[in-house]
């Protein structure tokens, strides 16, 4: 009895320091198929370990990191993914380089692997929603529908991993609730910007302009210039970039002269760089197209500028615009005179 007694206790006494021992540091192992790699490098704050991988895709070793967060994991042949280290981790992983990190199963029951495994599988679930972009494009009831559809997926994910890190359970779920905050929050803007944009492709009706004071006298109409083409340069005085491209767009001018195509400015001056005053932004835009001595058609939005604009989707200037002799899109954001492409451009257009 007293034999029993003495191996018992010395059985305790190695199991109770065993789990001390294994909070110092991670073990890492297991099983990538297809690899063409021998190593795999685990990299962050304060570590990059190098793991070297055998023949049949096993790997074996242990590292320790300095605090518990996520680190890079790559492999030179498959990609980038990550991880989540914490020192105590005992880490199983499979997966296969051909979908690397997608098809990564951490195995166990523990934090570690239940931590890993959540951020894999909402990373993949992140990844089948499709682009942002969709999202904003839906009418807002659609939208919204999404956007709950995808909460509720990412909540169920987390609801299956129990033993996960609840940092980063919290972590990921603040996440995720403002990024959908901010997408419902910025929804009306984008959706407009989205709208805009879809109306501006190749092909579709360009957006009318009417009744633009000429320089020459009288006023214009986008329609007025049907049947032919049409290389409209968006400009105002005060901005030196526009004024940069006049020389270029003179001699584009110049020798396209006998061409189907008619090269209209529009200026954008307003009140708001005039102190105020709308005959002030007039007489400046008045004043420019004799001292630069601009050829064309020299027309002034005035007013219509913010519709035009909008409608045109400009947020900046110089800004060119083609459309084609059905008064439809060719280009929105057309190269500028500058740019040695714009003659090939011009010279590809049917019936130029």
């Amino acid at each position: 009895m007293r034999k029993i007694g003495l191996l018992t206790f010395l059985i305790l006494i190695l199991c109770s320091c065993e789990p001390e021992h294994h909070k110092d540091f991670i073990t890492f192992s297991g099983k990538i198929e297809n690899t063409r790699d021998s190593i795999m490098t685990i990299f962050g704050k304060g570590i990059q370990k190098t793991i070297k991988i055998s023949e049949d895709g096993s790997f074996k070793d242990t590292l320790k990191v300095k605090e518990p967060q996520f680190y890079s994991l790559y492999s030179p042949s498959s990609g980038k993914g990550a991880v989540f280290l914490k020192n105590g981790y005992h880490l199983n992983l499979t997966g296969d380089a051909n979908s690397f990190f997608k098809s990564f199963r951490y195995h166990g029951n523990d934090e570690g692997a239940d931590t890993n495994n959540l951020i894999i599988d909402q990373f993949v679930f992140g990844k089948t929603v499709g682009n942002i972009e969709g999202f904003i494009s839906l009418e807002k009831e659609g939208f919204l529908n999404k956007i709950n559809s995808f909460k509720y997926g990412m909540d169920s994910i987390s609801n299956q991993y129990s033993n996960a890190d609840q940092d980063i359970v919290q972590q990921s779920e603040n996440q995720n609730n403002t990024f959908f905050k901010n997408l419902i929050d910025n929804y009306d803007r984008l959706h407009a910007s989205i709208m805009v944009r879809e109306r501006l492709k190749k092909g579709n009706p360009a957006p009318d302009f009417s009744n633009y004071e000429n320089h020459e006298g009288g006023t214009k109409s986008l329609r007025d210039f049907r049947g032919k083409y049409v290389y409209i340069d968006v400009w105002a005085t005060w901005c030196m970039p526009c004024i940069v491209q006049f020389p270029y767009l003179k001699k584009l001018k110049e020798e396209y002269k006998n061409k189907n195509i008619v090269f209209v400015g529009i200026s954008t001056d307003d009140d708001r760089r005039s102190n105020g005053s709308w005959k002030k932004a007039h007489d400046k835009w008045k004043k420019m197209v004799r001292q630069k001595n601009l050829s064309g058609i020299q027309l002034w939005a005035g007013k219509d500028d913010a519709r035009f604009s909008k409608e045109y989707a400009i947020r900046g200037i110089p800004r060119f615009i083609l459309i084609d002799p059905k008064g439809n899109i060719v280009n929105s954001n057309a190269v500028k005179p500058s740019d040695p492409s714009i003659q090939t451009i011009l010279n590809n257009l049917p019936g130029i």
